[in-house]
């Protein structure tokens, strides 16, 4: 949904030193919101319980943030897939009044199936006092919450509200754990991070409350749509399953540590390559912002004209502007991308020292930079894909990711520790090859898809 991408190109192109600026930022917010959330708010808390709390108590509120941001994400990329299918089906057909009941059905359904592992974890499994598995398992729920609201984000037109949330959920999440921590240690801070989460969350269902301002229908027919959709529930699971899988394999590997019991990390390669993800933020926001909605124009002009009974040369000169605006739009990102990938590397030693990272990340993030330049196009690739509803090739291009993620990095192991990092990047350059070849062949093909390889009924 290039919904409100579109509201931030215009503010972008008005005509005041600051409009690009505010448009830009706010699509930063929009595109990467709870993954910027996490890294500033934690490293803000971070930098300054370092002497306000034991290590000890440090690292395990380090860990259960990264373990609830880990779980939120594949637990809810199936349900926030299918919902983003629904959203955009009753937009296009102008029938949102359902949009509040998708929304609660899609929430308790996630609560349902994070309780159901979540738990067991920090109830049995987990080592920790008994306030800091409950807050734990609160953190869980509220993050997955947000990944759910996610969605309805890209349809929302009121874009200052949402970086308004993220920022005040931000401070407020870096202000109460600095200030609860030393009165109540990481139980403090697991308390007043997840006040943070819990403000971006509400503030975020408030808005779609007010967008979509009509009664709550709890009979929304969500798990028929989970059957009518489950090629976008698989697609969820291991798309994001496959972003996690290199970091699970890295914990138990040579380097990992048990921060408490059933709780492992691998603090210099979490680290390294939580900052390498930073590096796409520039990319998706000129993505939303511009790419994505000036193909999303051509897109629906090729559609509408063929519904309105266009002649084959009208259809034949829209064809060639999607294919014109595919590949510019995916030029244009890829140079950004390898720009800022090029920097990044360059400055790798300063950032690291920034962080007050050891020197060991260095070629962890740098290799984690590079795995996101490629990351970054498969990501928009998949995007296209699945404007083109080809859901097969995109089930096929996410377990490809996944094995790969998982296949490389184990085989990187065997080559010691200053391989780590290559994996990851191996796995995105291979899937970006078969991700685009696949993309490529169907858009060649796409007159004939359209009126053939897509029509119900010829089958």
């Amino acid at each position: 949904m290039a919904g409100v991408g579109f509201v931030l190109r215009k503010l972008a192109r008005e005509d005041t030193l600051l409009s690009g600026l505010r448009a830009y930022s706010h699509a930063a917010v929009i595109s990467c919101g709870p993954w910027l959330f996490v890294v500033l708010a934690l490293g803000g808390v971070q930098f300054l319980g370092r002497a306000m709390l034991p290590v000890q108590d440090l690292q395990r509120f380090t860990a259960v943030v990264t373990y609830n941001f880990c779980f939120s994400l594949v637990a809810s990329g199936p349900i926030a897939l299918v919902v983003t299918r629904c959203l955009a089906d009753r937009i296009y057909a102008k029938k949102t009044e359902s949009a509040p009941g998708l929304f609660l059905s899609a929430l308790a359904l996630l609560f349902c199936v994070q309780a159901a592992f979540g738990v067991p974890f920090y109830g049995f499994i987990v080592d920790m006092p008994p306030a800091e598995r409950v807050l734990a398992l609160i953190g869980l729920q509220v993050a997955g919450a947000i990944w759910v609201a996610s969605p309805f984000m890209s349809a929302l037109q009121n874009f200052g509200s949402i970086s308004a949330f993220f920022a005040a959920g931000t401070a407020l999440a870096f202000t109460c754990a600095v200030v609860l921590a030393p009165f109540f240690g990481a139980a403090g801070m697991l308390g007043g991070f997840t006040a943070g989460l819990a403000l971006i969350f509400f503030g975020l269902a408030a808005r779609i409350f007010a967008e979509y301002p009509y009664p709550v229908d709890f009979r929304f027919p969500f798990f028929a749509e989970f059957r009518r959709y489950w090629q976008f529930a698989v697609i969820g699971l291991f798309y994001n399953a496959a972003i996690w899988v290199d970091k699970w394999i890295m914990w138990f590997a040579p380097g990992g540590a048990a921060v408490t019991g059933g709780i492992w990390t691998n603090p210099a390669y979490d680290g390294a390559m939580f900052l390498a993800y930073l590096t796409i933020v520039p990319a998706t926001t000129l993505f939303l912002v511009a790419v994505e909605t000036r193909f999303f124009e051509h897109y629906l002009r090729f559609y509408q004209d063929i519904e309105n009974q266009a002649t084959a040369k009208e259809i034949e000169r829209n064809y060639t502007s999607i294919l014109r605006v595919l590949g510019e739009g995916l030029r244009n990102i890829a140079v950004l991308q390898a720009a800022v990938c090029y920097l990044a590397i360059l400055a790798a030693p300063g950032m690291i020292g920034m962080a007050q990272g050891d020197l060991s990340m260095v070629p962890i993030f740098r290799f984690g930079a590079l795995g996101a330049l490629f990351h970054v196009l498969l990501l928009c690739v998949m995007v296209m894909l699945s404007y083109f509803d080809l859901r097969r090739e995109l089930v096929r291009v996410t377990i490809v990711f996944f094995v790969l993620n998982a296949g490389l990095t184990c085989g990187t192991l065997w080559f010691g520790l200053g391989y780590q990092g290559y994996g990851y990047a191996g796995a995105t350059l291979v899937s970006l090859i078969y991700g685009y070849s696949v993309l490529s062949s169907r858009v060649a093909r796409l007159p004939y898809m359209t009126f053939i390889g897509n029509n119900p009924a010829l089958r």
